[in-house]
């Protein structure tokens, strides 16, 4: 039954290292912002919103 405990420990051991060594190669969740090239534009939506058209 100890060994079960150990093989437990060790294999926790192994997930918090590759965790800790994925976020560290990732940047800690720190992602470039998205650049936009093109002026914002509404496309073809609706001048009016959706609840006054449906009344």
């Amino acid at each position: 039954m100890e060994i079960f405990g150990i093989i437990l420990v060790v294999l926790l051991l192994l997930v918090l290292a590759a965790t800790v060594s994925a976020l560290l190669r990732d940047g800690l969740g720190h992602n470039p912002p998205v650049a936009s090239h093109q002026a914002w534009s509404a496309l073809d939506l609706p001048s009016t919103s959706h609840t006054l058209r449906v009344f």
